[in-house]
């Protein structure tokens, strides 16, 4: 059977996305109730703000959007 370069190449591309996939561990969803991990974000301010800060203090959204602010 012939290979050619072009297949070679996928085929290592392929190997490579399975390895990459493998190592990088799988994120579960949490359940109602459970405390959110930690995280730091950049602020409007130019300083992090991390949620451990408000922990004990305000309650917090989080909302996760994606936007171009392109109309649509």
């Amino acid at each position: 059977m012939n290979v050619s370069v072009k297949q070679k190449s996928l085929l290592l591309m392929g190997l490579l996305l399975v390895g990459l996939l493998w190592t990088t561990g799988v994120s579960s969803a949490l359940e109602v109730g459970e405390k959110a991990p930690d995280f730091k974000l950049p602020g409007t301010t130019g300083l992090d703000v991390s949620l451990s800060d408000f922990r004990g203090k305000k309650w917090v959204l989080v909302e996760f959007y994606g936007a171009d602010f392109q109309p649509t």
